[in-house]
């Protein structure tokens, strides 16, 4: 009687990619996704978390077609799937982009503009000081509307829509190219409150000077500003909440869409 092995080789080969592909671009995910790629997440955690997620997904993923790993075949499907995930964590890192356009904004009329702190997501620019009060809250909401979860939800949906081997898509590419005019377009909306006070307010000081040019405008305005700015900061801090939800909505929907535009959701 002849005796079968009980593991082949390309069996455990084949085995073994199926929790190749997803991991390559799960990390490439964490590398963008807000908090997770903030510069407290060593990469060794990030690597931990991200083998963590791929043992819980890859068994529930469809399976991978069969790709000689070590060919050409092979080396573009680990790259697209990198490009796969850094697609995904570039479009989960808007709302915080939102938030950093916000704090430049609102600081420059304050005079804070020139207050700057080593930004702690991208590692190697600087942000206005006005962001880090954001971001703080930003990460409080992040964990309390359990976004880390939605991050895992969005990784597996990914994994349906654009299967492995799939290959790219403009639609993708162009929903995320379509999205930098809306963080635009919500950050102005967001600071045009405070920006648009703090104009009345130097207006208010400019008409102040024509009528007492001996008065020093510098000594006063500069304080004043501060002064005004933070006292409507404090004013329209408790609605962040609310537009943070209202953008994460948006920007799930806009998730959705460029997943079901790849052909086959």
């Amino acid at each position: 009687m002849s005796q079968q092995p009980l593991l082949q080789l390309a069996e455990l080969q084949q085995f073994l990619l199926a929790y190749w592909w997803p991991f390559c671009r799960i990390m490439a995910l964490l590398s963008l996704a807000p908090l997770f790629s903030h510069r407290a997440v060593s990469v060794r955690i990030r690597i931990v978390i991200a083998l963590a997620l791929t043992l819980g997904l890859a068994g529930a993923l469809p399976l991978p077609p069969v790709i000689e790993p070590l060919s050409l075949q092979g080396l573009a499907a680990a790259l697209e799937q990198i490009a796969f995930g850094l697609l995904l964590g570039l479009a989960l890192q808007l709302v915080f982009a939102v938030y950093t356009l916000v704090g430049g904004v609102v600081a420059t009329p304050m005079g804070l503009s020139m207050a700057i702190v080593n930004d702690p997501v991208n590692a190697v620019s600087a942000s206005p000081i006005l962001y880090q009060v954001y971001f703080a809250l930003l990460a409080l909401l992040f964990f309390a509307i359990d976004g880390h979860l939605v991050v895992a939800s969005i990784l597996y949906q990914s994994f349906i829509h654009w299967p492995i081997g799939s290959g790219l898509y403009y639609d993708g590419f162009a929903t995320i190219l379509r999205a930098f005019a809306w963080v635009l377009s919500a950050a102005a909306l967001i600071a045009a409150p405070v920006v648009f006070c703090m104009m009345l307010v130097q207006f208010c000081f400019g008409l102040l000077n024509r009528i007492s040019p001996a008065m020093n405008l510098f000594s006063l305005g500069f304080p004043m500003a501060i002064t005004s700015g933070l006292a409507l900061i404090y004013l329209t801090l408790p609605n962040v909440a609310e537009s943070y939800l209202h953008l994460t909505r948006d920007l799930l929907t806009r998730l959705d869409i460029m997943l079901r535009s790849s052909g086959h959701g």
